[in-house]
């Protein structure tokens, strides 16, 4: 019994240790902070109270999952769009500079792919075929995905994806 004491307490010793090292090792590489984490903060307070703008101009506009037929449901996907589209327009014109820009206009480019997916999925819908929603795939994931990651680790929760689409 002895022996599986030692064996379980060398175990988990060792457990911990490879934990404690990648920690470490984790905050060694990367620093404390997040390396998509933009530095200009004023510009990320900008832009979520430009993208909440958007949520709530999205809010007064018929919901795409209650449309009568699949022209009705194209119309409201691409009003929706529309508002959308102007909100990336703004971000844009206002993007920071430096390595923030760098970051914002990738961002701000998958938002285009985005856009396009939706203005497809509308197209698709006019040509009588109802499908659901699919979005494009960038650096191994969805765009979608990609909006919301960079929209979370700036804290602007009303700059991902509006899932309005259904």
């Amino acid at each position: 019994m002895t022996g599986r004491r030692l064996g379980l307490s060398i175990g988990i010793a060792v457990v911990v240790l490879f934990a404690v090292f990648w920690i470490g090792a984790t905050i060694w590489f990367f620093g404390d902070e997040n390396p998509d984490r933009l530095q200009d903060r004023e510009w990320v307070a900008d832009a979520e109270v430009r993208c909440a703008e958007a949520r709530d101009d999205l809010d007064q506009l018929p919901a795409a999952r209650d449309a009568v037929d699949l022209a009705d449901r194209a119309d409201q996907i691409e009003a929706s769009t529309a508002v959308l589209a102007d909100m990336t327009t703004d971000l844009a014109a206002s993007a920071p500079e430096g390595d923030d820009g760098e970051l914002v206009g990738l961002w701000l480019g998958s938002w285009e792919t985005y856009l396009n997916d939706r203005l497809a999925h509308a197209e698709a819908l006019r040509g009588g075929e109802d499908r659901q929603f699919r979005v494009s795939v960038e650096r191994g994931e969805g765009v979608d995905a990609l909006l919301d990651a960079f929209a979370d680790r700036n804290r602007m929760p009303s700059c991902g994806d509006p899932l309005d689409i259904g």
